[in-house]
């Protein structure tokens, strides 16, 4: 059939591969309807082409198995990627191969990826932040039809479009020209058949092969009124066909229907199977569904047992558990799925596939009862790790399952298996709350567990008892659990039981002596670094930057942030780039960076598929810097958003990050009302839990609307430094932690000189309430001339100054020496001189007194 109206994309390809060939690989995304044409497109872009082809598909199975395309592509290859996919080598070593085989010109295809699984996702995010530096076009087709809000290749697409390599092709329906000029000289109502297809090419050309012979009412109709032109073997070899899959071997259907040879032609002439290579396919899926459906269910599991059994017995097709695990579902074979469903899910999990391991696991339990009850433990502690890795938001299934576990670990007197799930069960309660539950099976655990030990299942009890006292506040108990399983782990010699353990103690250290805190969760960090223990690597980048930012040490936290994105994308774990974005945003706020700050978070929340860990320190950070700017309308509904989701979902413990900023937002609308209902909310639980940052914020806002308050010498100083009245050094310490507002708020509490230090910052970084209340104060005082800060356009700043800068050059303007501004600024004399001698050569001027010239008549501008 003709190819119409595709003349542009068929273009838009041509020039992708001569890109591609010049060197700088490319990507085309390809996109549409069922039956648009996708891969006619793709047929007659290829056939001419002198590059090597690679061409992959997705398979439409109830499990995928993991990587199936490159299962395809190694098979054509023929390289060093088909033998790594038969071993067991890591995945990171599958995908370099893979990325390897694109050195040379090729043409690599994955089609179909709405039914892909994840580690083909996951590989085809790796090649796609790589493709710009080979020789290759990757071309990728989906439909886009088939993508709800939360489909996982809403990710990939979202990541692939930040590339300049990627071009983008959305195939539309054909119109009433081109079928008018398919139908031709047939007797068929044109403008009927466009009108009922929509134009969709699969529809069109189903309807015109059947020779006009009538319009159908449904795709459906078309599809079987060519499969009834079959002999009775040559629909036999159709239904044998379906049930294989999208991919057809032919020595498979053999075994399946013992087909002959013209047989199978009949539908090949037919045009609904393509022969590819040593494989057959249905020219379309939508074919392939139409004819399962239409399979009465006695023949259904016939043939799916009959595929299961030709598969089992060939000693390359048995390797594909998860091919095997599927038509075994289908064909209710219960040992075939005991046999390989819990294979298939073990090389999910491998590959950090854990929602397809749990679903391939849950297959399997069902028909686990007659199975040994060590075997019955291990699938129901496997299903149960699976599942929570997967995130089982209610922990349900999860919980579930280590129940399962320990009960079978009972009956087969296996006490270290019984007290191992014992402990995770209670870890599960205590985490959703279920405090008296958990603490009723955490005493059996230890009963049975402490009096064997050394063992895995205690550390897991003693890090569930730690984290457990931690968040009651009882830190003095939390610690002597954290270091007790620590000390148990290093005992036991394996490594990632220890690094797990560590974390623990480092947070649990951090209330009671928070540099000792964060010196072991950095000797931890170096150590799942160094065995690249992912799931620990994560979670401590996140708690080491936001403990960092907490008490505004913003170098320390700037290091981790970098750290943390560039392994993030270096090993493609995007958790971790989510996760840190919101603190990168308050890392922004908190250095005066705030358009920075204001266009990551904004980033951030358009994103669809947050998590609330991730959306609402975003909104935190968001908040603050409304009320910053002015804004506290929007400030405080933002907030309140914050402080609601983290009540219903989040970590009670991080409350006081959102009572902070709402607490400071009300302060700057004039409530004290507002921030006293803010500060009470969680002022006591801060000072009980020893949260240094949260407990001397909460305080000095109690300070400010005229509340006495104890402080402690735990607090974070530069707070307390203010409440005591000492404005001074609260404002050289927050210089010194590189926090311009809040050296500003410090300063505006001083003298004249300082508050008017104060407002050029505030102008400066656009902190209009602020500056306001400064004004106000230097009007009162009796103040005639108020200086007005640079403002921070293009426009108004055009030597392109820093915020500093700008700050040095008023102050030169005013003929002040460099220890008069070093007092002023409240920073020492060397940093002045630096920052001098930058904007002498900013102004391209040689002297302070040419430059105070031109600052003057910058500031009476």
């Amino acid at each position: 059939m003709e190819l119409l109206e595709r003349e542009s994309s068929l273009g838009e390809l041509n020039e992708a591969l001569k890109e591609a060939a010049s060197g700088n690989g490319r990507i085309a995304l390809i996109s549409g309807e069922a039956g648009i044409g996708k891969t006619t497109l793709l047929e007659q872009f290829i056939q001419p082409q002198p590059q090597r082809a690679l061409w992959g598909v997705c398979d439409a199975l109830f499990t995928p198995r993991p990587l199936g395309p490159l299962h395809d592509i190694a098979r054509q290859a023929k390289g060093e990627l088909a033998t790594l996919l038969q071993g067991e080598i890591t995945r990171s070593a599958i995908f370099s191969a893979c990325l390897d085989e694109l050195q040379a010109p090729t043409i690599l295809v994955f089609e179909d990826i709405h039914w892909a699984d994840e580690a083909t996702l996951d590989l085809l995010k790796f090649l796609g932040r790589r493709m710009a530096r080979t020789r290759s076009l990757l071309i990728v087709t989906y439909r886009d039809d088939a993508l709800g809000g939360q489909h996982p290749l809403r990710l990939l697409l979202g990541d692939l479009a930040r590339s300049d390599a990627v071009h983008r092709l959305v195939l539309e329906p054909l119109s009433i020209t081109a079928v008018y000029q398919l139908v031709g000289e047939q007797d068929i109502d044109a403008e009927s058949l466009h009108q009922q297809t929509s134009g969709n090419p699969f529809f069109v050309t189903e309807v015109l092969a059947e020779g006009g012979s009538g319009i159908p009412d449904t795709v459906r109709d078309a599809v079987l009124a060519r499969a009834a032109r079959l002999s009775l073997s040559g629909r036999a070899v159709l239904n044998a066909t379906a049930v294989i899959g999208q991919r057809i071997e032919l020595w498979l259907l053999q075994e399946v229907v013992q087909a002959e040879v013209t047989a199978v032609d009949e539908s090949l002439t037919l045009g609904i199977l393509l022969a590819q290579n040593d494989t057959f396919a249905f020219r379309h899926e939508l074919a392939r569904q139409i004819i399962l459906d239409e399979i009465p269910p006695h023949q259904h599991v016939f043939l799916h047992q009959a595929v299961l059994d030709a598969l089992k017995a060939s000693p390359i097709a048995q390797k594909d558990a998860a091919r095997l695990a599927h038509h075994a579902e289908a064909a209710n074979d219960e040992d075939a799925i005991l046999t390989y469903a819990p294979v298939a899910a073990k090389e999910a999990a491998a590959l950090n596939m854990y929602r397809t391991a749990a679903s391939l696991y849950a297959l399997a339990l069902p028909f686990a009862d007659g199975l040994p009850l060590n075997e019955q433990i291990d699938l129901n502690e496997k299903y149960a790790v699976a599942a929570q890795s997967d995130g089982d938001p209610k922990r349900a299934a999860s919980l579930a399952a280590y129940r399962r576990a320990a009960k079978l670990a009972r009956a087969a007197n296996i006490p270290l298996r019984e007290g191992l799930n014992l402990a995770r069960e209670a870890g599960i309660l205590s985490w959703i709350g279920e405090y008296a539950e958990s603490d009723c099976i955490m005493d059996s655990a230890l009963a049975i567990l402490e009096p064997l030990a050394p063992n895995r299942g205690l550390v897991d009890a003693y890090r569930t008892l730690a984290m457990r006292y931690l968040s009651d506040g009882v830190v003095e108990t939390a610690v002597s659990y954290a270091e007790k399983g620590y000390q148990m782990a290093l005992s036991m010699e394996q490594e990632r039981v220890i690094t797990t353990a560590y974390q623990v103690m480092g947070l649990c250290w951090l209330p009671l002596d928070h540099q000792e805190g964060c010196e072991h969760l950095e000797k931890c960090l170096i150590m799942a670094l160094d065995i690249n223990q992912v799931w620990t690597v994560v979670p401590v980048y996140i708690n080491l930057t936001l403990t960092y930012i907490d008490v505004y040490q913003l170098e320390k936290a700037a290091r981790l942030l970098h750290d943390g994105l560039l392994y993030a994308a270096e090993n493609d774990v995007d958790v971790l780039t989510i996760m840190l974005q919101p603190w990168q945003a308050m890392h922004h706020l908190f250095q005066g960076r705030w358009k920075e700050g204001v266009a990551t978070v904004n980033a951030l929340l358009q994103q669809t598929n947050l998590r609330h860990v991730t959306s609402n320190p975003a909104l935190a950070a968001k908040g603050r810097l409304l009320a910053r700017m002015g804004d506290t309308e929007n400030a405080q509904a933002v907030l309140d958003e914050s402080i609601e989701q983290t009540l219903k979902f989040g970590n009670q413990q991080r409350m006081g990050l959102y009572y902070c900023a709402r607490a400071e937002a009300a302060w700057l609308a004039n409530d004290v009302e507002g921030v006293l209902t803010s500060t009470d909310a969680f002022f006591e639980t801060a000072v009980q839990n020893r949260q240094c940052g949260f407990a001397a914020e909460l305080a000095y806002w109690r300070w400010r609307v005229g509340e006495s308050v104890e402080t402690f010498d735990w607090m974070h100083q530069p707070f307390v430094l203010e409440i005591n009245g000492n404005w001074q050094a609260a404002a050289a310490a927050w210089g010194e932690l590189g926090c311009p507002y809040e050296q500003a708020r410090a300063l505006a509490e001083g003298d004249k000189d300082a508050q008017k230090a104060a407002l050029i910052t505030f102008e400066q970084l656009g902190a209009r309430p602020m500056a306001e209340r400064v004004r106000q104060k230097l009007r009162d005082a009796g103040v005639q001339i108020i200086p007005r800060g640079p403002r921070t356009t293009t426009k108004e700043n055009p030597f392109s100054l820093t915020n500093r800068q700008l700050e040095i050059l008023t102050l030169l303007s005013e003929n002040l020496t460099n220890a008069q501004i070093a007092a002023r600024l409240h920073i020492s004399p060397k940093t002045v001189d630096h920052h001098v001698s930058a904007v002498l050569a900013k102004l391209q001027v040689s002297s302070r007194t040419e430059a105070a010239e031109i600052g003057r008549q910058y500031l009476s501008n």
